[in-house]
């Protein structure tokens, strides 16, 4: 009897759904896209229809023939790839494949928001057809990407140099970061004063502070208040005490999970993904695979009836009626076009706790589920209850002058006790309009104006999507593109621009306005949700773009020698020793070198930075070893002989003979368990207390 056929494009995912659907299904994996635009050329008809011209890639193609094999043989055909744009795309290329080779067989779409075995046979007993929308909203945006990369790159590498990018999203997040920096760099720090007081009531100290509406940046000014106001009484001139609720926040959706994974994890957006996409495909535990959460590329912040009334279940059972509110929570979502069946980001099965967890998944793994439990639970719990207080104390006599500060107390904790976490209370005495209260102290505090922060995952992530500018999808490769290129670098978490970066950004924002401007970009997004919603023509949206991009590229074009005089070569002062004429410094594609005006005439170029010595001599010819970089910028040893004697190392060289050959140079090698010396000639090792008593 024929098996039926279900293609996804995961094996992890495979290997899970074949354990839900038994004998009766053949399950296999495409392995992501089976088809792309070819990488040396633009494959689309930009004098035509645009259509883009897609090819089988080289390494799927076993993969696509194992499927029309299956396919020839099978009863019915499910297409499972995922539920967005991307997995639509992968779905109809498939099915092109395999009626290709395969007729009369029915094929059919199925889309699946969790892998349970509820869910999974739920969608096979409910498939559909492939949402062509989708499909062509895809196409859209590959061939916007597409014609943006491979137009205005290649004159990036004229301008300053090979291998550079550009990218209709990622260049948008390159200018704010570098918008950003340029603002820090502009800002001009102002101190200012005010005043902190320390008083008592009762026994009990709290405090408050001087902050007049207008800054004083006099400290002669302040130190003149502070003298008149250090001998008086001090009066409760205004008291105010209300309750308020403070509502969970929603269940996750891709950026908010990406946000805090960043924030409270240290997780790069990329990384967050990968880990999200391992607990939706499923991961083993006791010997099963089982998908943990629901579809982690979302918009939405919608949870399903099902989901609502397990979670209020779960909460009444284990806190208690007092933590369940009367009706189910709903959020709204705020996203331009966000799909009824897709749902937040939650766990498939939520009886089942992190601390059940622990110790039979990866760690990394754990703390994201622990993340997602915790958010979806929260959710659904009653809102916390604060008592918070305002207050304000004036020094007798010196009403304008107004000491003010703010205490909360938890009254209840609602939603925070699922999230374990607290705000702080800050207690006050009795108090009321009208009562003296005892200064304890006065003292002036300096302060200052601080520059806009720096970018980090998180807030680049928010600001993005605040904007409107890319997709769930496109947060995590974008960020990741801009540090793979070196226009952006992280450290710790935070993202600062380089000199690359900065220059691209200046190079290609002014001279394309309206493609890098932000309310462009997100104009954009809306149209392509247009076409996912079939309410515009792709191919119209992707004309009426290329037609206004020809003419920016022509006038980048007519002006590339200016712009690479003006803004990617310096000169310096220094004459070429080849043929005389004055030497700049130019970006290559690993970073700056300096070369001859004259090129191509004269070809001089040496490194800008003279090479690190090692006082180490060469064991071939008696050289120095220097420490050098190669074109992938990793770090390497070599003899400043090179090119007559190219003896290289991988690792930093010492002047040690070899304890068991003599040979007269070791390497200093760092590995994970810690440093050792290796021979290069025997390639024995050494631990180093080996070396010592050597």
């Amino acid at each position: 009897m024929a098996k039926k056929l279900l293609i996804v494009e995961s094996p992890t995912k495979a290997r899970t759904l074949k354990g839900y659907l038994g004998r009766g299904f053949s399950v296999l994996a495409s392995k992501g896209h089976i088809k792309d635009l070819p990488k040396s050329k633009m494959g689309i008809d930009l004098d035509g229809d645009f259509e883009p011209h897609y090819i089988l890639l080289r390494d799927k193609r076993p993969v696509v023939k194992k499927i029309q094999e299956e396919a020839s043989r099978a009863s019915v055909i499910y297409l499972g790839s995922d539920p967005d744009r991307e997995g639509e795309a992968i779905a109809q290329h498939i099915k092109e494949e395999i009626e290709k080779k395969v007729k009369n067989v029915p094929i059919k779409r199925v889309l699946f928001y969790e892998i349970t075995p509820e869910e999974v046979k739920n969608a096979i007993l409910s498939p559909t057809d492939i949402n062509i929308n989708l499909v062509n909203a895809q196409k859209a945006r590959r061939t916007l990407d597409r014609i943006v990369g491979y137009t205005i790159s290649p004159l990036l590498w004229k301008a300053i140099a090979k291998g550079l990018s550009a990218g209709r999203v990622q260049t948008v997040a390159l200018r704010l970061i570098c918008e950003r920096e340029e603002k820090i760099n502009a800002f001009q720090k102002v101190t200012y004063y005010v005043i902190h007081g320390v008083f008592e009531k009762d026994g009990t100290r709290f405090e408050a502070v001087y902050q007049p509406k207008k800054r004083i940046e006099s400290k002669e000014e302040i130190e003149k208040i502070l003298r008149a106001i250090k001998d008086s009484k001090f009066i409760v001139a205004e008291y105010t005490e209300k309750e308020k609720y403070v509502a969970p926040p929603p269940p996750y959706k891709t950026s908010t999970l990406q946000q805090d994974a960043s924030r409270l994890l240290g997780f790069s957006p990329k990384r967050t993904m990968q880990l999200a996409q391992r607990l939706y495909e499923g991961v083993e535990i006791d010997g099963k695979s089982k998908g943990l959460i629901t579809y982690m590329r979302t918009d939405s912040l919608r949870l399903s009836e099902k989901a609502l009334k397990k979670i209020r279940s779960f909460l009444k059972s284990i806190y208690g009626s007092d933590y369940v509110p009367k009706t189910a929570r709903e959020f709204k979502d705020k996203s331009r076009n966000v799909q009824g069946a897709h749902e937040a980001i939650r766990p498939t099965d939520i009886f089942l706790t992190p601390e059940q967890l622990a110790g039979k998944i990866d760690n990394d793994l754990l703390k994201l589920y622990t993340l997602i439990w915790n958010r979806a639970v929260a959710s659904q719990a009653k809102s916390a209850k604060i008592q918070e207080t305002t207050f304000s104390i004036v020094p007798h006599g010196h009403d304008d002058i107004k000491f003010q500060g703010k205490g909360t107390r938890l009254l209840f904790d609602g939603f925070y006790r699922i999230l374990k976490k607290t705000p702080e209370d800050v207690i006050l005495p009795d108090m009321k309009k009208g009562d003296v209260v005892d200064k304890v102290s006065l003292s002036i505090v300096e302060k200052h104006t601080e520059p806009p922060p720096r970018y980090t995952d998180a807030t680049l992530i928010k600001t993005l999507e605040q904007l409107g500018v890319g997709r769930p999808s496109t947060y995590a490769p974008t960020i990741s593109t801009l540090i793979e290129r070196k226009y952006v670098i992280r450290r710790k978490k935070t993202l600062y621009p380089t000199e690359l970066g900065m220059l691209v950004k200046k190079v290609v924002v002014p001279r394309f306005p309206d493609l890098f401007d932000v309310n462009f970009t997100a104009k954009m997004e809306e149209q392509l949700d247009e076409i996912e919603n079939g309410r515009a023509d792709w191919k119209s949206i992707v004309r009426e773009f290329y037609e206004k991009l020809k003419v920016k590229l022509e006038e980048f074009k007519a002006n590339i020698k200016k712009i690479k005089d003006e803004d990617a070569t310096k000169e310096i002062d220094e004459r070429c020793p080849v043929c005389g004429a004055p030497l700049v410094v130019k970006w290559g594609r690993y970073g700056k070198f300096i070369a001859c005006s004259n090129y191509p005439e004269c070809k001089y170029t040496r490194p800008l930075n003279e090479p690190e010595k090692t006082g180490v001599k060469c064991p071939v010819c008696g050289g120095e070893l220097i420490k050098r970089k190669n074109r992938k910028g990793q770090t390497f040893y070599a003899c400043s002989n090179y090119p007559e004697c190219r003896f290289t190392l991988s690792h930093e060289p010492v002047a040690i003979k070899c304890p068991s050959c003599g040979y007269p140079v070791l390497e200093k090698v760092k590995g994970k368990k810690g440093v050792y010396f290796r021979c290069p000639k025997c390639k024995k090792t050494f631990k180093p207390e080996e070396i010592e008593k050597k």
